[in-house]
Order: structure tokens, then sequence, then C-alpha cells
């Protein structure tokens, strides 16, 4: 099961540097797909917000693994986090009734890994 975890916080990082490099280098392009476009100030921001957070949650993910009394605390925050983006993005979704293939992709990847968490950290406990 450590294994599987390790394993979990690193792709789960992965996911996050990857994103937040993307958005860092072009947060236009990447989130234009989803129609937020903004003004120069706006790209800073979402450079700033999206990119620099995708890029410290996944400086912390890969701390987490590397660090045995760290991987409960990272998958929490995985689960955590990815949860609260879904049960966001959904909210949004019913709110609005606006519903794109970005959405999908990025509600699989979400409540996948608040799925894969829960079971991290629940095959401790069995």
């Amino acid at each position: 099961m450590e294994r599987f975890r390790i394993a979990l916080l690193c792709l789960a990082g992965l996911g996050f540097l990857g994103f937040g490099l993307a958005i860092v280098a072009a947060p236009a392009a990447v989130l234009g797909s989803v129609g937020i476009t903004g003004t120069t100030a706006g790209l800073v921001e979402l450079r700033a917000f999206y990119g620099g957070l995708e890029l410290g949650l996944a400086a912390f993910l890969f701390a987490c693994a590397a660090k045995p009394a760290w991987r409960i605390p990272g998958l929490w925050s995985v689960a955590l986090v990815n949860g609260g983006i879904a049960a966001a993005r959904l909210l949004g979704i019913g709110l609005t009734g606006e519903f794109t293939g970005f959405f999908a992709g990025a509600l699989v990847w979400e409540i996948g890994f608040t799925l894969a968490a829960i079971v991290a950290l629940r095959a401790g406990k069995a």
C-alpha cells in the first residue's frame, strides 16, 4: 500500500505541476477553451493564482511522497483539494447548466484522485 500512496502523491503532484507550468507559460491558451480570457492584469492574476497555487501544491505533494511522516497529510490534501474543486465545479455546472468537454475531463481527474486518495487513506485503517 505504501507504494500506491507514493505513486498517488507523485501522480497528483505531476498533474498540478503540468497544469501550473502551462498556466504560468500561457494562461489564455490553457483557459481560453473554457472562455477565460483577460486583460494584461488579469493574465498576471491567472498566472499567479492558478499557476502559482498549482506549482506550490505540486511541490508540497512531492515533499509528502518523499517524507513518510507527511504521506497521510499529503493524501488528505489530494482528497480535499480535488474533492473541493470537483464539488465547486459540479455546483457551477448545476447553477449555470454549462458543460464542456474540458469540464468532463477535469471531473474525471478530480473525482478519480479524490476516490484514490480515500482508498489509500482507508487502507491503513483496515
